[in-house]
């Protein structure tokens, strides 16, 4: 039982993308995409698309490196593999650094500030689907994060930038 990732021969906005999966549970999924700085947003229903870096990340980090066939005939077997539903977001906001989030949900902005997160000190994006409403968070190099323990927050990205995500029932 691993955490697998294929080749990046997917070109799309001219870079190559790779799938990250658990054979396991999409727990440990989740937990291991945080590690490498992936925002629990781009979860695709049963994997992560990520891009070269991320990939070179994702090993780096013990993702185990398997051809695309045995990716998905070990997320079958695992009884993981779920085409069919993939979260459909849509942004309903997005505030620069330093801009209050008018018009983000009370409730979350609130959760975020029991956090000890400044929302202001963050660019700010409000995303919706049938489920959930999620605030997400990007915070600076500069800024210091809540808890990076938290299963909300990633670890930093490739950039240095962190992300908080909270999400809550739609």
């Amino acid at each position: 039982m691993a955490v697998l990732v294929d080749d990046a021969r997917w070109e799309w906005r001219g870079l190559r993308w790779a799938h990250l999966v658990s054979d396991r549970s999409y727990d440990e999924l989740h937990e291991f995409a945080r590690g490498i700085g992936k925002r629990r947003l781009g979860f695709q229903g049963d994997h992560y698309d990520i891009d070269e870096v991320d990939r070179e990340r994702a090993i780096d980090h013990g993702a185990e490196l398997v051809d695309s066939r045995d990716l998905v005939r070990r997320l079958r077997d695992a009884g993981l593999r779920n085409r069919h539903d993939k979260p459909a977001w849509r942004r309903l906001g997005d505030w620069p650094p330093g801009v209050a989030a008018s018009g983000a949900p009370h409730d979350l902005i609130e959760r975020a500030r029991a956090l000890r997160l400044d929302p202001t000190d963050a660019h700010v994006g409000l995303f919706v689907d049938l489920r959930h409403r999620v605030l997400l968070c990007d915070l600076p190099p500069s800024v210091p994060v809540p808890d990076p323990a938290a299963p909300f927050a990633t670890g930093p990205r490739a950039d240095g930038w962190w992300s908080v995500e909270l999400f809550h029932p739609a």
